[in-house]
């Protein structure tokens, strides 16, 4: 017996555990070969499937095609045409590079491979099992490449018990071939399972026509173009519009120069561009291109190439937020439109941001309705236990037949439609070309309420209007120490607050947005809302959380009634204020009810 225990492991071992890195399942074969017709120069990859990828996969392209010698030749480890030294790894410009994929795939399957040059008159047929070739031949085909995977993983059972349902596998080979395609509208793609069509997607001329093509045009009729070009990082592509989102972050797809990733910062990105204008706990929709020099984004950090590390993964994370949060703070039909083909150009949101304040006096008169002065709204009366019905329709995919549904980018200008009036003392009833559009006014007030404070906020200070007269505001004894502790924070909102006892606050002004009436009020509401933890931490992610629910507790209330003075300078306010389709909580400021819809319920 030998007293060796380190050997070496032969090299069919060797390069079945080299395809568990590389070939996890079908679909990673499905995304190997297919990026492999790309780099090739394919105009059209088509894709075939038998049995969840597990009885046969199948790729044709019409790319450039290889010689007898590189078809052999690339069947063996590192065997690539896409880098020759290390110094190559720098400066990744093509899909593969790594030279283990074909001979990964080759080693747990029966393979076979037609190859032929558009310049050669015959082309050239390999045909290998688990790794090794086992025949060569001419053969005829049309130029390009034709790879026939056939029972994957029949030599790795163990690889083979834990792949999933049929269903499952080909619905992973079903995302893994959307995401290329998504990548590469210039080429046409196919994909079919067991016979039938999942995917036939002709080339298109634009990534809104890929994505029309692949997700229909509902969606992407909600879709908005974004491009945002600075030195060295550049970040374009389609973001769904605020009144549509999704119960999982499924349909965020993002990409590093072409090439399909999974990258946490790229998607945490995404997903803060989007806050307070989705509910918690929803996703967009969102196809983000980011583009930059090769050497500033190192793609060799997993053999399956869909993880990436950025050299300034901060000024990345810096435009990719931009690009997104300043397209969407503008979704009127004024807004610059955006037609992204290869080049889209940038869009620039000059949105300005509005002021409501509550009346100090309670004056019943009001401005003009076009007037540029503050709207003077009435202090809340006896209707003021109404509640905010929650609105879930407009960002519901699957609402039911006959319910509102959500509008159709472009958002119109509210102001300029003609208003019907007020209903149910909460929603206020305009009419458009394309039907009826009914607007939460407590909504709507929150949102222009919410940006006022929080471009107060940044300017250096949320203002504060002294009150007429010093109130005390009695605390809660066995909340009172918290509160004390929080007099910093209190003031920062636009509280001039001192104590006043050891369970008693003096209140000498109020935020001058809502004006001092009603002040010792709304601060009782802000410290009933309080945590446990006070006011603490956070930063100004956490200063935002708290002016939500400042400019919620300051808002008009559904069940007050407004005059016709009110409602205009409202939507004024509105059509003036950023990201005016969402309340800061993510809720729709409006729906809309299609003129279509409402003749059919009268059967015309």
């Amino acid at each position: 017996m030998s007293d060796h225990i380190v050997h070496i492991l032969p090299e069919q071992v060797a390069s079945q555990i080299a395809a568990g890195e590389v070939v996890e399942r079908p679909a990673s074969a499905v995304k190997e070969l297919v990026e492999n017709s790309l780099d090739a120069g394919a105009r059209s990859v088509s894709v075939e499937i038998l049995g969840g990828g597990s009885a046969l996969i199948a790729v044709a392209d019409d790319g450039s095609g290889m010689t007898r010698a590189d078809a052999i030749l690339s069947l063996r480890r590192h065997a690539t045409s896409k880098i020759r030294s290390a110094a190559d790894l720098t400066a990744i410009r093509t899909l593969g590079f790594r030279g283990e994929a074909l001979a990964s795939i080759a080693s747990v399957s029966h393979l076979r491979m037609q190859t032929r040059r558009a310049a050669d008159e015959h082309g050239v047929e390999v045909a290998a099992e688990a790794g090794n070739i086992e025949d060569t031949r001419t053969c005829a085909i049309a130029a390009g490449t034709r790879i026939e995977v056939r029972q994957l993983f029949f030599n790795t059972p163990a690889r083979l018990k834990f792949l999933k349902t049929l269903a499952t596998e080909q619905g992973a080979i079903a995302e893994s071939f959307q995401r290329v395609a998504l990548a590469n509208h210039h080429i046409a793609f196919r994909l079919s399972a067991d016979g039938r069509v999942v995917f036939d997607l002709p080339r298109a001329n634009s990534v809104l026509e890929r994505f029309r093509q692949v997700f229909g045009p509902k969606l992407a009729a909600r879709m908005l173009a974004f491009d945002l070009d600075r030195p060295g990082i550049r970040a374009q592509g389609l973001a769904a519009s605020s009144h549509e989102s999704f119960a999982t972050g499924r349909m965020i797809f993002t990409f590093v120069n072409g090439r399909a990733v999974r990258d946490r910062m790229l998607i945490r990105a995404v997903e803060q561009a989007y806050q307070t204008l989705i509910p918690r706990g929803r996703h967009p929709a969102t196809l983000l291109f980011v583009d930059m020099r090769p050497g500033e984004v190192d793609v060799n950090v997993h053999p399956m190439k869909t993880e990436v590390r950025f050299r300034n993964g901060g000024a990345v994370f810096d435009v990719v937020y931009h690009a997104i949060r300043d397209r969407l703070a503008d979704q009127t039909e004024s807004a610059p439109a955006t037609n992204l083909v290869d080049a889209p150009a940038p869009s620039t949101d000059d949105a300005a941001m509005g002021l409501i304040t509550m009346s100090s006096r309670g004056e019943d008169t009001v401005p003009s309705p076009r007037s540029d002065g503050p709207l003077r709204l009435v202090p809340d009366a006896a209707t003021e236990k109404a509640f905010q019905r929650p609105l879930t329709l407009a960002y519901d995919r699957d609402a039911r037949p006959g319910a509102p549904t959500a509008p159709a980018a472009p958002i119109p200008m509210y102001s300029k439609l003609r208003v019907i009036g007020q209903i149910f003392a909460g929603y206020i009833a305009l009419e458009t070309e394309e039907g009826l559009l009914l607007i939460d006014q407590h909504a709507a007030h929150e949102r222009v309420t919410f940006e006022k404070l929080r471009r107060e906020l940044r300017d250096g200070g949320i203002r504060t209007q002294a009150m007429l007269a010093q109130v005390p505001v009695e605390l809660n004894p066995a909340r009172a120490a918290q509160v004390h502790g929080a007099l910093s924070e209190l003031r920062a909102m636009g509280f001039d607050v001192e104590p006043f006892g050891p369970t008693t606050l003096l209140l000498k002004g109020a935020p001058a947005v809502f004006g001092p009436e009603g002040g010792a009020k709304l601060l009782g509401d802000m410290i009933e809302s309080m945590g446990d933890a006070g006011f603490r931490g956070g930063g100004e992610a956490a200063f935002e959380n708290w002016l939500k629910q400042l400019a919620c507790h300051g808002s008009v209330r559904v069940g007050r009634v407004l005059e016709p003075a009110e409602i205009h300078s409202l939507l004024a306010e509105l059509d003036r204020t950023e990201f005016k389709t969402n309340c800061p909580h993510g809720r729709p400021v409006h729906i809309q009810f299609g003129r279509g819809q409402i003749e059919r319920m009268f059967r015309r």
